[in-house]
């Protein structure tokens, strides 16, 4: 299973519903605020599942925690708020 840092987090969201992040997004920087919307959150639960065996349970689907890069890499973790 790959690490989920922060910056991997990005990455899976560059990859999959946002490729227009910018270079730079920092592991602070709202992902919402670029264009995150529930649609691409259920994207990014599936692919959470599949690239990191991460199931996201119905009680951990918050804004807060695909709120960033940060806390994208918290959840999957087993650290989120």
């Amino acid at each position: 299973m790959p690490d989920a840092t922060p910056n991997t987090m990005i990455e899976l969201v560059r990859e999959t519903v946002l490729p227009d992040l910018p270079a730079d997004f920092s592991a602070v920087a709202d992902f919402f605020e670029a264009g995150l919307d529930s649609m691409g959150v259920m994207q990014l639960v599936m692919y959470l599942e599949e690239r990191f065996g991460k199931k996201v349970e119905p009680t951990e689907l918050s804004r807060d925690n695909f709120r960033s890069g940060n806390t994208l890499a918290a959840l999957v973790n087993g650290k989120a708020a």
